[in-house]
């Protein structure tokens, strides 16, 4: 069994404070994973940059705080890193999800994403509120646009099938978004029974605010 000391680093049943064994000389990328899945760790069980420290993550990884800099320039390089792999991961699910639906069925394709972005958000609220925070991509724009082209790409599949889009698809993609986005942050504020379903059903519900199936 472990558990954390005072400081924030791990500690086994017998109290001793993790320690790492070092990489074999030119196993530098390993390094770079640790600090990677270290830090999406500490991010996840904070929920926030507020108290995102390099040393903590230094602590948590078993290595010292100047061995990140060969790596990371600062935290917020660091914390851009593991967002990045976040939403390399949900857009996996999304994209996942939409292949298990007949691809003569876009609205079930459009359907079926919307449900893996909500059951990724629900299942992992401490990254999911930062990578709703504000933060802006190399391009000066938020990675949450890469969310919002998947949705919007989805939309423009379901209209060229044939069904009526009440708004234009990025503006309709933007609509869902935030629906889905604020069923899902009512939830971890207050939680509810059944909340997974809950969401799910809003989404739907959404779906049909935007789209005309006919």
């Amino acid at each position: 069994m472990t558990g954390k000391d005072a400081s924030g680093a791990a500690k086994s049943s017998a109290g001793a404070t993790r320690r790492r064994v070092r990489n074999p000389w030119g196993h530098g990328e390993r390094l770079r994973t640790e600090i990677l899945e270290g830090a999406s760790r500490l991010l996840r069980e904070l929920g926030t940059e507020d108290g995102f420290t390099l040393r903590g993550v230094a602590r948590e990884v078993g290595i010292a705080p100047a061995s990140i800099y060969g790596h990371f320039r600062d935290k917020s390089e660091l914390i851009d890193a593991v967002l990045n792999n976040e939403y390399d991961r949900l857009i996996s699910l999304m994209l996942e999800s939409q292949a298990t639906v007949d691809a003569t069925d876009p609205l079930g394709r459009l359907r079926a994403q919307l449900h893996a972005f909500c059951r990724y958000s629900m299942a992992n609220p401490g990254h999911y509120r930062v990578m709703f925070g504000v933060r802006f991509d190399e391009r000066g724009r938020a990675p949450l646009w890469r969310v919002i082209g998947e949705l919007t790409a989805a939309l423009t599949a379901c209209e060229l099938a044939g069904a009526q889009l009440r708004l234009p698809a990025e503006r309709a993609a933007i609509t869902l978004l935030l629906g889905a986005h604020g069923t899902v942050a009512l939830t971890h504020a207050h939680p509810v029974k059944d909340a997974e379903a809950l969401v799910l059903h809003h989404v739907d519900e959404l779906l049909s605010l935007v789209l005309d199936s006919g």
